[in-house]
């Protein structure tokens, strides 16, 4: 009879941490979308000899990387354990609707000529502080959330709705169904008004409030499900992590381009892109004290199962 076969799992010295943890893909998430960051960023400004407008350019397609490469982390991880339990449907929902929100509202005034004036009109003839990146992340986040939800479709395997999932489930449907029936009259009000590249202005700026107003309320049903499984198991760490310094990145890109041509208007003229990085860095925050300090020992717990797992799947 053939002898039984055992899994090895090398460790780093003095650690316990198997080697092959250590240098897994997702550890690589964070500094590996700096540096493609910053490359790019310096690629895209090398004929810049403004060394302000480089360094704008440079942290702005830094964030841009660092915002978009932060779905992915997420989609990894529900792949790899075919699985979305321990992620929110309802965030995954209200990210949808609000990152629209937030493409359309970029893509406009970064875009169409006419929204582009009246802009510069409203604003002493300043230009709004859209950038190529913000229209290109923006893009980007809406269609990696919709992949995200096709994934929750395929692996769903949320346990039956009861009680306060129930209600918090029938609650978003019919506030983003209510929101819809809102935004579309406001379109077609706006489409009918003399002056219609004001009155689009106008409903662009409607548009990123709500998206604000979004972003407020969608982390919540995420925090709320880690508080009440009273661990972060299936939400995915690195995705915070990123987003945390993509928030950060977009923030002092908007402060640094409105100091640097001294209008400040370019941060009135642009609140979602300023709201949307300080509400996502405060909520990240509250993601990093659960996981790294309130629910650590279970999610401790948790990653030691799944090495065991697929310690014994290999013996």
């Amino acid at each position: 009879m053939a002898p039984p076969q055992t899994a090895i799992s090398f460790s780093r010295p003095g650690t316990g941490e198997p080697l092959a943890r250590r240098w897994a893909p997702e550890n690589f998430w964070v500094p590996g979308s700096l540096l493609v960051g910053i490359l790019v960023g310096l690629a895209l400004s090398s004929q810049d000899t403004d060394p302000g407008v480089r360094f704008s350019n440079i942290l702005g397609w830094t964030y841009f990387c660092a915002w978009s490469i932060s779905f992915y982390p997420q989609l990894f991880l529900n792949w790899k354990r075919k699985s979305v339990i321990g992620l929110s449907l309802e965030f995954q929902m209200l990210n949808l609707v609000g990152f629209g929100l937030y493409f359309i509202f970029n893509a406009l005034l970064f875009w169409q000529p006419s929204i582009k004036e009246a802009y510069k009109e409203k604003h002493g003839g300043q230009s709004s502080a859209v950038a190529l990146n913000d229209v290109a992340f923006s893009g980007h986040a809406f269609l990696i959330t919709a992949v995200t939800l096709v994934q929750i479709w395929f692996y769903y395997d949320y346990p039956p709705l009861v009680g306060t999932d129930r209600v918090l489930r029938l609650t978003v449907l019919l506030a983003l169904g209510a929101l819809g029936i809102v935004l579309v009259a406001s379109t077609v009000a706006a489409s009918r008004q003399e002056d219609w590249a004001q009155g689009w202005l106008a409903l662009l700026t409607e548009f990123s409030v709500v998206k604000v107003a979004i972003s407020v309320v969608k982390y919540c049903p995420q925090v709320f499900m880690n508080f009440r499984r009273k661990n972060t198991e299936g939400w995915s760490i690195h995705n915070v992590l990123l987003d945390f310094i993509g928030g950060s990145l977009s923030v002092a890109q908007l402060v640094l381009d409105a100091e640097r041509t001294r209008d400040w208007s370019k941060i009135s003229g642009d609140p979602a892109k300023l709201m949307l990085g300080n509400v996502s860095m405060f909520f990240d925050v509250i993601f990093m004290v659960q996981h790294y300090c309130l629910y650590s020992k279970v999610n401790r717990s948790s990653q030691a199962c799944a090495l065991l797992e697929s310690d014994a799947s290999v013996a």
